[in-house]
């Protein structure tokens, strides 16, 4: 140690930062590819902003610049076409339906918000037995869910619907949170190593005064990963608020935003549906994740830090 020291001493003398100014240098080559790639998405956000409000006659001779006249009827056309047709059974007789933009708005948020309750709690409580009873079974879980990262799950769709279809689980709300409710991915690792970082003394102290374990697990550790919790939780909402393929295969009767848009864009392309409506339509379904960004911004970037007692 005292070596160590001593040659940093003589490279301070000599005026030889050494590591220190190669990792300055590093730091800066890789803010700079940062900014660089910020700048990117920023960019094409505000390309298509400035998009949707331009005509379609205008977006041909000025694609790249400032709309000479601000055509806000396309968020209007987009309200107006993003109705999607579905075919309902009502008393057994197949009755076909639009379900336009209010629809389309609750059936996301029961989408989203339901799935992502359900894709936080079920793999944070999962996380917290196995960190909290280290078994023989916790170990297996651990490397279950690994194995289950793993192992490609390409062409298992045709299974899951039939599979669905037998269980009278397809096409229903309800149904697809069934889908949703495991605890394999990415984010069981990230709660067991948040749980791993909280102290034992807490459930110890907790446990001599007489709470059982669903009380230290709800009253106690479960809200010392709250900011994890709420993290995870906004991270799958903005997934799928965003996905339109899901809901386009497993809920048909309940089409989405994502899914409007998409049927708008691909589906129902006609001469009207230009691409600054498609834009508009784009940048509308943006609008909610934009607010929760927002407004939860220092949850998503900010430290994911935790006190308390430490062993």
């Amino acid at each position: 140690m005292t070596k160590i020291k001593s040659w940093f001493t003589r490279k301070k003398e000599k005026g030889e930062d050494g590591p220190r100014e190669r990792l300055n240098v590093f730091t800066g080559i890789f803010f700079g590819i940062l900014i660089v790639m910020s700048a990117m998405m920023l960019g094409l956000l505000l390309w298509a902003l400035l998009t949707s409000f331009k005509s379609a006659e205008e977006f041909r001779v000025n694609k790249y610049g400032f709309p000479q006249a601000w055509a806000f009827g396309n968020f209007a056309t987009v309200l107006k076409k993003i109705a999607v047709p579905i075919t309902m059974n009502i008393g057994g007789v197949p009755t076909k339906a639009n379900i336009g933009m209010m629809m389309q708005v609750i059936y996301s948020l029961l989408y989203a918000g339901g799935g992502g309750i359900i894709m936080m709690i079920v793999p944070c409580i999962v996380a917290y037995l196995t960190c909290k009873f280290p078994y023989k079974f916790s170990k297996f879980i651990n490397v279950f869910v690994v194995v289950a990262m793993i192992i490609p799950i390409v062409g298992s769709q045709a299974a899951e619907l039939s599979l669905l279809r037998a269980l009278h689980l397809y096409d229903s709300i309800i149904g697809n949170w069934i889908q949703k409710f495991h605890f394999l991915g990415m984010y069981y690792l990230v709660f067991f190593a948040a749980f791993k970082g909280v102290s034992k003394e807490y459930s110890e102290a907790a446990s001599i005064d007489g709470a059982s374990e669903f009380t230290i697990m709800v009253r106690i550790m479960l809200p010392m990963v709250k900011t994890v919790m709420l993290t995870v939780f906004l991270i799958k909402f903005i997934e799928l608020w965003n996905d339109y393929q899901n809901p386009m295969l497993y809920l048909p009767s309940y089409p989405t935003v994502a899914f409007g848009v998409y049927y708008m864009s691909v589906v129902n392309r006609t001469n009207d549906i230009s691409t600054t409506v498609r834009l508009a339509g784009s940048i509308l379904m943006a609008v909610p994740v934009l607010i929760l960004f927002v407004c939860f911004k220092d949850k998503l970037i900010g430290n994911l830090s935790m006190g308390g007692v430490k062993e």
